[in-house]
């Protein structure tokens, strides 16, 4: 067995080594082993026993391995190690968000914890999570959130785990939140100095070091935001089985479940989660893009009506 190695970061309620210097999770604290260690070389050649589990990824047991063209390829093991080749012209920041989300959300699901594609905050009643698509503005109603004052607990991917009484709960993810131009403006969020997500996109990463929570909650709500043809924005409960869909939808890498053999697992988590939580839908006008201080308001009198 491998000699334990100092924790250098922290994130999703795990502690992390990294042997390169990477700066979007948070410093561990003192004197702490990692359960994770990150670090750089050449991955061996692909196993004649993977097998396919979504574009560029390839699955065997105990171990995912997937890339993205001209960034960097990646092998995910047994939950507690990360290998990462990068491309020799690869962008720093596009590893970064390879390595805080699809990585981070692999090695989660192999560690028995369930990552959802989910923003959150704490409200007084227990973190309010919200999930939907790509676009849907789920970063963006986190920003408002945050604005009136609700401490941070994830951006996109919200890493739950389950206490000894099957109560849900989210781990505090990374101090950082992603928005698009238009809705760092509506939000007042000068972008000037900001990194980029990807050189050729308008959108940004915004620290939130200062609003980060810093153990896990009890999660009391996950509201589901999406993007119709609609003239305001609508809230409406969801139950019994339409709850369940959602957290199966909204699960990060859901396709690589099966390839991981983690189908009842899933089933058994998503099943209790359901149970336990409150679940919304939110539809927003997909005309005019997102009002973002009604669809804020909206989950704020939820949870606090």
């Amino acid at each position: 067995m491998a000699p334990a190695l100092p924790a250098t970061h922290q994130a999703f309620g795990l502690n992390w080594n990294f042997s390169f210097d990477f700066s979007p999770f948070c410093a561990a604290s003192a004197d702490t082993l990692a359960d994770v260690v990150v670090e750089l070389g050449v991955l061996p050649a692909v196993s004649p026993d993977a097998r396919p589990a979504g574009p560029l990824r390839q699955v065997c047991p105990g171990t995912v391995r997937f890339g993205m063209p001209g960034v960097a390829k990646l092998l995910v093991s047994e939950g507690r190690h990360i290998l990462v080749e990068p491309h020799p012209d690869g962008s720093e920041q596009a590893l970064n968000l390879l390595l805080m989300g699809t990585a981070s959300a692999l090695l989660l699901l192999q560690r028995g914890v369930l990552p959802l594609h989910a923003s959150g905050i704490l409200t007084p009643r227990g973190a309010a999570l919200i999930v939907g698509h790509s676009g849907a503005g789920k970063s963006t109603a986190l920003g408002a959130l945050l604005r009136r004052g609700y401490p941070m607990v994830c951006d996109d991917l919200a890493a739950i785990r389950f206490d000894h009484a099957g109560v849900p709960q989210v781990c505090p993810g990374v101090p950082l939140y992603k928005l698009w131009a238009d809705s760092a403006e509506a939000l007042g969020v000068a972008t000037s100095n900001l990194p980029r997500v990807r050189d050729e996109l308008s959108k940004y990463m915004v620290p939130a070091d200062h609003q980060l929570l810093d153990r896990p909650v009890p999660i009391y709500a996950v509201y589901q935001l999406s993007a119709e043809n609609l003239p305001e924005p609508r809230l409406e409960a969801k139950r019994d089985a339409r709850k369940f869909n959602v957290l199966l939808d909204h699960t990060w890498q859901k396709l690589t479940v099966k390839g991981l053999g983690l189908q009842a697992k899933h089933f058994h988590q998503a099943t209790l989660l359901a149970n336990a939580v409150r679940v919304m839908a939110l539809r927003r006008p997909e005309a005019g893009g997102i009002d973002v201080d009604r669809v804020a308001a909206l989950i704020e009198a939820d949870f606090l009506g």
